[in-house]
């Protein structure tokens, strides 16, 4: 009996300045095409049939970086994946007060389609394919796969993190895996995630530094710092500043 596997991909790290009247929304940076490749290269061995993605301009870019590494996939945009407010998490209840009651309906409305219009059973043989969305409405999707739609609020995912869903013959879903980012390197892990691991990378070098380890230190340090800069974190002064007054090591050694 054939089954459906869909592979749910946040769009990569996209600019945080853009024209607020341009309803596409910001491009995609660099640091965001490049983790769209490498996302890509995950997908060259499996037999994809169909790549979906929200028209929005930074969903809509990394699906087409990852048609184009893939090559004669089909691409289907669609409004319906947009970014939207699936429903009011309970601890974010003070958060969404001010959300208009019409929009939060209408978001609902949105989400709810798009679930029942990807999340279906296979005809005929195994189905693979993709979908690029945004953070909220993966969230979503994963945890209605669940039977827990409101918990999307406790769920963090990256840019370009990978969920994947297995929807059996009887119509039965699995969670296969949730924000997968083992093809990103370090430095390319943007989203809470990535801040978590580049102070854990600072917290190391400076416990290096005490243990008198400067190799080890200045190793560390660099590792946290690539990972504040790709994601335009602040601290990466901090990190930088820590790291130029280091004493002067020979990494070779």
């Amino acid at each position: 009996m054939a089954t459906r596997t869909l592979y749910l991909i946040r769009h990569g790290l996209h600019e945080s300045k853009h024209n607020h009247n341009d309803k596409l929304g910001p491009a995609l940076t660099p640091v965001g095409v490049e983790q769209a490749k490498l996302t890509a290269q995950r997908f060259r061995s499996l037999p994809i049939s169909a790549i979906h993605c929200s028209t929005l301009r930074r969903a809509a870019e990394t699906a087409e970086i990852i048609a184009r590494e893939l090559s004669d996939i089909p691409l289907h945009r669609s409004r319906g994946l947009w970014e939207c407010v699936p429903c009011v998490p309970p601890r974010y209840a003070e958060y969404f007060e001010d959300y208009p009651a019409e929009d939060l309906a209408r978001d609902k409305e949105q989400a709810e389609k798009a679930f029942d219009r990807y999340f279906k059973r296979a005809r005929g043989e195994d189905k693979h394919e993709i979908v690029v969305s945004h953070g909220n409405l993966i969230r979503y999707f994963v945890c209605r796969v669940l039977q827990a739609p409101k918990a999307w609020g406790r769920m963090d995912l990256c840019n370009c993190g990978i969920s994947e869903v297995l929807i059996k013959s009887d119509g039965g879903m699995i969670l296969v895996s949730h924000n997968d980012v083992r093809h990103l390197p370090n430095h390319l892990i943007t989203s809470l995630i990535g801040v978590r691991l580049a102070k854990t990378f600072y917290a190391l070098a400076q416990i290096a530094f005490d243990q008198g380890d400067f190799v080890e230190a200045q190793r560390q340090g660099q590792e946290s710092l690539a990972i504040f800069e790709a994601i335009g974190h602040g601290d990466a002064a901090e990190v930088k500043e820590w790291l130029d007054g280091l004493p002067a090591v020979d990494s070779s050694e």
